[in-house]
């Protein structure tokens, strides 16, 4: 009989988790950082809808970060120890290039590693109340399509951290809240840029590259309001407005973190700048926009059932007839 390769890995709750770390200054750290998790949690359950409910969130034991993955048919999302880990590098990272004073101290202490970890969890959540599984499953899983549920899922993760972020500010304007948000989902991704040196701008056959998808929030954000519906034409003034104070705020951010890499040198290449240089016409983008589009609307009606009533024959033939989607 063959070793099972997961045998060393345990899946525990968070409360176990944290029992199970013996190191005082490791535990009351990790506490720290997943301390908001839960409450963020409640706040998507509350606003979102979630027919089936939301998913379990386990954390895996002596995990890599790779190893993180939504269980979709055991609606559980399982997050590798290894985030942790990361997390704290990217607060490292924002340190050094920010310094103390200019991170944004919404969530308190180590705000980027908290944000890293919400972000993280959101992200695979919105996998799963948005029936992303059953997508695949029945209209294909080309690059494109896993393109387009990587960009519907984080879309949905942005939105959803700057309204918990907004629900306990009430007194901090909008675009203030949109920078804070911005800024700390910045440091949380930039960090992955480096890894992805050797990638090209068009990005993994699963997922986009990360400086679309830093550049991607900044629109997600731009286009929330405060009226429930989002100006995704860019038509109001003050959705332009805010988008290129956004633009405006990851320029200074890319700035400050390549200046932090070696202040010997005057300029060093920018990946970020220059996947925003080269996609100008949309070249690395466009695919996915276009799958984007076709399925948002399928997206949007699997949401709203129970996983029983649309993963059969009968409504998947309906939907696939009303909505004439490609496969």
């Amino acid at each position: 009989m063959l070793p099972d390769p997961e045998s060393h890995l345990q899946r525990l709750t968070i409360e176990d988790f944290l029992k199970s770390i013996s190191e005082n200054r490791k535990q009351n750290l990790y506490k720290a950082i997943l301390f908001p998790l839960m409450p963020f949690m409640e706040r998507i359950k509350a606003t979102w809808i979630a027919p089936d409910g939301m998913p379990n969130i386990l954390i895996v034991k002596n995990a890599a970060i790779g190893e993180t993955e939504l269980r979709d048919l055991i609606q559980t999302v399982c997050l590798a120890e290894g985030l942790l880990a990361r997390s704290l590098e990217a607060q490292d990272l924002a340190l050094k290039s920010l310094g103390t004073s200019k991170i944004p101290k919404t969530l308190g202490y180590f705000s980027v590693a908290k944000s890293y970890i919400m972000w993280s969890c959101a992200h695979e959540v919105f996998h799963y109340l948005r029936r992303h599984a059953l997508v695949e499953k029945h209209f294909g899983s080309t690059p494109e399509t896993k393109h387009a549920l990587e960009y519907d899922a984080d879309l949905c993760a942005a939105a959803a951290f700057y309204r918990y972020l907004q629900h306990f500010s009430a007194k901090k304007s909008s675009i203030h809240l949109k920078k804070a948000t911005l800024q700390l989902l910045y440091c949380s991704l930039r960090i992955n840029i480096d890894r992805e040196v050797h990638m090209n701008f068009s990005g993994s056959n699963t997922h986009p590259h990360t400086a679309a998808r830093i550049l991607d929030i900044a629109g997600k954000l731009a286009m929330l309001n405060d009226f429930g519906i989002a100006d995704t034409n860019f038509e109001a003034e003050s959705t332009r407005n805010d988008y290129e104070k956004l633009a405006s705020l990851i320029a200074n951010l890319e700035l400050a973190y390549i200046k932090s890499l070696d202040k010997s040198k005057e300029f060093q290449s920018s990946e970020l700048f220059s996947f925003a240089q080269k996609n100008v016409e949309l070249e690395y983008t466009l695919d996915r926009h276009k799958r984007w589009d076709e399925i948002q609307p399928l997206i949007d009606q699997f949401s709203i059932f129970s996983r029983r009533q649309i993963d059969n024959e009968a409504s998947i033939a309906f939907i696939g007839e009303n909505f004439s989607l490609p496969r």
